[in-house]
């Protein structure tokens, strides 16, 4: 029961955080088409998909860190897919009676519901990748984005995060030029 009071409100601050950018909601918008012209069966399989790229993510972060504890990670990764599978079933339903009750095709509360979930677990991915390789030029696109799920990853503060992230930057002069290292 402590994984549900973990992991829901877990993926409502990601939620809230992902939310800040258009892109997401775009991206949002076409999952959710995608997902009602596959009659809601496409979303489980982007669940389930994402929580499996983060845990192998994850695994890749912590043995970076060489702080490699597979079972605590399985573990956590056993816990979400229950509640995520739990709360896709409940809204599933949810849209099944509506259909019923309507005689259309529904898959508007589960679609919702799994779309924040997987764009929670894809951040939870991009800030491990955004670990594992920082510079790679798409990745570093979105480290300011991801700095507070970097933080939260690496269990320090974001001022600490946009420290070493800054590090690895190079640096401009004042006409924007790159600046060679000496």
């Amino acid at each position: 029961m402590t994984a549900f009071f973990h992991t829901i409100p877990h993926v409502v601050e990601k939620a809230i955080e992902f939310a800040k950018y258009p892109l997401t909601w775009l991206a949002g918008f076409i999952m959710f088409i995608c997902n009602a012209l596959t009659g809601g069966r496409l979303i489980i399989y982007t669940v389930v998909l994402a929580t499996v790229i983060d845990l192998g993510c994850g695994i890749a972060v912590s043995v970076k860190r060489g702080r490699f504890t597979l079972s605590e990670l399985i573990r956590q990764t056993v816990e979400k897919m229950v509640v995520y599978g739990l709360a896709l079933i409940v809204f599933l339903v949810i849209d099944s009676l509506i259909s019923e009750g309507t005689g259309f095709e529904v898959a508007l509360t589960g679609g919702v519901v799994g779309i924040v979930i997987t764009f929670a677990e894809t951040w939870s991915f991009l800030a491990a990748l955004l670990i594992l390789y920082p510079k790679n030029p798409l990745l570093k696109l979105l480290q300011k984005a991801l700095t507070g799920e970097i933080a939260r990853k690496l269990d320090i503060e974001e001022a600490e995060v946009a420290k070493i992230l800054a590090r690895g930057q190079r640096q401009r002069d004042e006409k924007g030029r790159f600046i060679k290292k000496s």
